[in-house]
C-alpha cells in the first residue's frame, strides 16, 4: 500500500521537476550580445531533438499511475501488482536519463 501511494507521488514529482526552468543556456548573438534562456529539461530534450524520451516517461508514469489506483481501489491481481511496480521502475530509470541526457545537452544556435 505504501509502494502504491508513494508511486503516485514520485511520479507527479517527477512531472513537476521536467517542468521547472533548472538549466542555463548562453549564446553569442551575432550583434556581439550574450543572449540567456532559462530552460527546463522538457525544453532542452525539444532543442536536442529527443523528445522521444518524454513520451516514453509519459507512458511509464501514465501505466504506473493507473495501475497504482486500480490497486487502492481494491483489484488485488498479481500480475497488476507486478505491472505497477516495473512502470514504477521504469518511469524513474527514464526519469533519470532524461536528467543525465538534459544535463550533458548543448543547443547549438547559428
Amino acid at each position: 500500500m505504501l509502494i502504491t501511494i508513494l508511486s503516485i507521488i514520485v511520479n507527479i514529482l517527477f512531472f513537476v521537476v521536467l517542468n521547472l526552468n533548472i538549466y542555463t543556456d548562453r549564446a553569442m548573438m551575432p550583434t556581439g550580445e550574450v543572449r540567456e534562456w532559462h530552460r527546463s529539461p522538457i525544453a532542452r530534450l525539444n532543442i536536442a531533438d529527443q523528445s522521444f524520451l518524454i513520451y516514453l516517461q509519459i507512458v511509464f508514469a501514465a501505466v504506473s499511475i493507473i495501475t497504482s489506483v486500480l490497486f487502492l481501489f481494491g483489484v488485488r491481481n498479481s500480475i497488476i501488482r507486478t505491472i505497477q511496480l516495473v512502470s514504477a521502475i521504469g518511469s524513474t530509470i527514464i526519469f533519470i536519463i532524461i536528467m543525465i541526457v538534459t544535463a550533458n545537452s548543448h543547443a547549438k544556435y547559428a
